[in-house]
């Protein structure tokens, strides 16, 4: 099993993210003997996370002969934007901007960072939904996912993917439409996507690490060594069927 991959990418937000060079990612690369390429940044939305999840292995593709994919998916109510304006405490903020040459940066940005910052146009004001109202944000979400398992399975890449923010108050089956959608359905039935709903880093770290953020629940290194284990678990499962 350790060494049925020859290459791994991780991607997702900052629960996923490297930390002073260090992640659950860091420590799946010793447990499974494998080369990992973590592209998690702090501040991603689903829309990012996919996008960049579909280029990273297209690049990889030619140089890989078996990749394995692990998405720890983000809030679902995330909105992105690209952002227009010259103010660095934004700039600092967006999450691939060190990943490509400075004149061809993507300034997208969420918008709960443009208003932790003071920094929203009224334009962008006005794509902020009030909590209850998510049914476009979830529809969205369920498509990233099944296009992105889907374009997997196409070139022949396996995967692994999880929820790494807390989405459990929204529940896809309570949202009728959504939850009867065909490709919603297959992403509920595939056995390599963990429960979008119930599953998140924050509540797992409650039980399996004493000293993750007492708020936020970003795990410890001792909570990322750990969830690395789990996430181990969980690909010698999926290989063994």
């Amino acid at each position: 099993m350790k060494n049925f991959y020859d290459k791994i990418i991780v991607n997702g937000d900052s629960y996923s993210a490297l930390k002073d060079n260090f992640a659950y990612s860091t420590e799946l690369e010793q447990l499974l003997n494998v080369s990992v390429t973590n592209i998690a940044q702090p501040g991603s939305n689903n829309d990012r996370i996919a996008r960049t999840t579909i280029e990273q292995v297209l690049q990889e593709l030619p140089n890989s002969k078996k990749i394995l994919v692990i998405v720890g998916w983000s809030f679902v109510r995330r909105i992105e934007v690209w952002y227009y304006g010259n103010s660095i405490k934004v700039i600092n903020r967006i999450p691939d901007r060190n990943r490509q040459p400075e004149c061809n940066n993507p300034y997208f940005v969420t918008l709960d960072v443009l208003a932790s910052l003071n920094e929203l146009t009224i334009e962008q004001k006005c794509l902020i939904n009030e909590d209850l109202f998510v049914h476009k944000q979830l529809t969205d979400f369920y498509s990233n996912v099944y296009l992105v398992s889907q374009f997997l399975q196409n070139h022949h890449v396996d995967y692994l993917f999880f929820s790494a923010a807390k989405n459990v108050e929204i529940p896809v089956n309570s949202f009728p439409y959504i939850s009867n959608l065909e490709q919603v359905k297959q992403v509920l039935a595939d056995p390599r996507i963990l429960d979008l709903h119930s599953f998140y880093i924050q509540d797992w770290a409650k039980h399996n690490d004493t000293q993750a953020h007492p708020v936020t629940g970003h795990l410890s290194r001792d909570g990322h060594s750990k969830f690395a284990k789990l996430l181990e678990e969980k690909i010698n499962d999926l290989q063994s069927h």
